[in-house]
């Protein structure tokens, strides 16, 4: 029973909302509990349900398109009369929260046949913007009214006898030649299920063999293994590197060999702050006093130096933390590609195919929306975009760039190093002035005008900075040295618009820092 357990649990939890979706659809309760019954079957017989992949959602669209293959309706009722396809939309966006744009990828359809359709059958329900939200109303109220069985056992009663018939088939299969079983085993590898609405991530067949092999990890004997992410309250403050070796190793005077795409160097620590509550998840926690305690995390697979070109030469990779501390995306050695993790339910997310020579030769790197949903992972030239909460892959055309990212090569080239506001609109970078001592640059991106110039905290004697983040849409995080002795000065946040500076504690001099929650307690 135990390999049971979370799904055991996945369906003690949504079994009640489901069966209301269920009901909304077909107009009866001996129908709902039959589509509600098979949509948890599939899910639990598929690669899902696991915390990250959102057994939920995956569930729900299971459900849609389970009943338009084999739509049925009982009662009279002005829903149940819609054609079953407006049907599944009018319940999947008013009543289950899903998006047009995701009920376009789910159905296989144009986005503008969804909103023309779904806009038709909430005028045929009701009237205007006021009208959709009565109907979404009228809609929770109907399904709160529905008559909820426990579904637990048949459900895994169902499950099991769904395993045993594929296990028979297995051992079937099993006699089948080697060689075919070894092309359906390269071919499952090439496919990974990516996300609730069913995208998958597969090799560009048409890139060059060269370029097929995935970027490598540190070595077979490396040891590393994806990290799976704590469920904790706690919130991440900021993350530091780890030590690396040493990339420049000599070579005896022989060419260097091609290491292009290689992981040489991984591993991040993530430093933790919260409350006593979340203590049970970590390992070591020191409190400064009751409900404030901080703990550290190590992320062994979190890339650091990815190499390009034919020398020793290599890209800095760093993580995103969202703004909130709750969540951390990175480039992982152990497979590959890029994933994102969620601390207070433990769940993650691929935001990324497994990469290719061809992905880093510009270099690549994550970011993360200021509200913390959505990553972007730029890879060669490309953009994709994954909203955390349901999975779903976007890739970003270049008219949708912000204005940031179209002034990426103008900032590259006239600071060499600057970070992006979380609007948008904004970059900050330091820029050494005739005095000795660097100012910090507000920079408009859309006009590529220096918007503010601001003096940094100094005692006196010239000194150098380093912008390290925005703290929110205003605020920046410079680290300021002595530019004599390199002394540390020590962070400042400093606001953009006024220039008043104020010390930020905690945060350790080292050469690379990612901040999260830095004022989290």
């Amino acid at each position: 029973m135990r390999r049971y357990t979370g799904y055991r649990d996945f369906v003690q939890r949504d079994q009640r909302s489901l069966v209301g979706t269920a009901l909304l659809l077909t107009g009866s309760h001996e129908q709902a509990i039959r589509l509600t019954l098979w949509s948890l079957r599939s899910v639990g017989l598929s690669r899902l349900p696991t915390l990250w992949e959102n057994p939920t959602a995956h569930a729900q669209i299971t459900m849609y398109r389970r009943f338009l293959r084999r739509p049925v309706a009982a009662g009279n009722t002005a829903l149940v009369r819609l054609p079953p396809r407006p049907r599944v939309l009018v319940v999947a966006c008013l009543h289950d929260g899903r998006t047009r744009a995701e009920m376009a990828t789910a159905l296989g359809l144009p986005l503008e046949t969804v909103e023309s359709e779904l806009t038709e059958a909430i005028a045929t329900l009701g009237k205007g913007k006021s009208g959709a939200d009565r109907l979404a109303a009228r809609l929770a109220a109907t399904a709160s009214e529905a008559s909820v069985p426990d579904l637990t056992t048949p459900a895994l009663r169902a499950l099991r006898r769904r395993r045993v018939r594929g296990a028979a088939l297995t051992a079937v299969a099993a006699l089948v030649p080697a060689g075919l079983i070894a092309a359906f085993v390269l071919l499952q590898q090439a496919q990974v299920w990516n996300s609730a609405l069913g995208e998958r991530n597969s090799p560009r067949l048409t890139d060059a063999p060269d370029t097929m092999r995935a970027i490598s990890s540190p070595g077979p004997d490396s040891g590393l293994r994806p990290w799976r992410a704590p469920r904790t309250s706690f919130v991440i403050r900021y993350a530091v590197p780890g030590k690396c070796p040493d990339d420049g190793a000599s070579t005896d005077g022989r060419p260097a060999p091609s290491r292009a795409g290689k992981i040489t160097c991984a591993g991040w620590t993530l430093r933790l702050a919260g409350g006593d509550e979340g203590r049970p998840e970590l390992g070591t926690v020191e409190c400064e006093r009751p409900g404030r305690c901080e703990s550290a995390m190590g992320v062994p697979d979190a890339a650091q130096h990815l190499a390009h070109g034919d020398d020793w030469s290599y890209w800095r990779l760093e993580p995103a933390v969202s703004r909130d501390g709750r969540r951390v995306a990175y480039l992982s050695a152990a497979e590959r590609r890029y994933v994102a993790h969620d601390l207070p339910s433990g769940g993650r997310r691929y935001l990324s195919p497994v990469l290719s020579p061809a992905d880093t030769e510009a270099g690549t790197r994550v970011s993360v929306s200021p509200d913390g949903r959505r990553f972007t992972v730029e890879l060669g030239g490309r953009r994709l975009r994954t909203d955390f909460a349901t999975g779903t892959v976007t890739p970003l055309p270049a008219e949708r760039a912000t204005a940031v990212e179209r002034a990426a090569g103008w900032l590259r080239r006239n600071y060499g190093v600057w970070r992006d506001s979380p609007s948008g609109r904004h970059s900050a970078a330091v820029r050494a002035e005739k005095n000795g001592s660097d100012t910090l640059h507000i920079i408009d991106a859309e006009t590529r005008r220096v918007f503010r110039r601001l003096e940094l905290p100094s005692l006196g004697d010239p000194t150098t900075s380093k912008v390290i983040g925005w703290l929110n849409t205003r605020e920046v995080v410079v680290k300021t040295a002595d530019k004599a002795g390199g002394d540390p000065l020590g962070f400042f946040r400093v606001d953009g618009l006024t220039g008043r500076t104020r010390r930020v504690a905690g945060l350790p001099d080292g050469e690379s820092i990612v901040l999260g929650a830095v004022t989290a307690p």
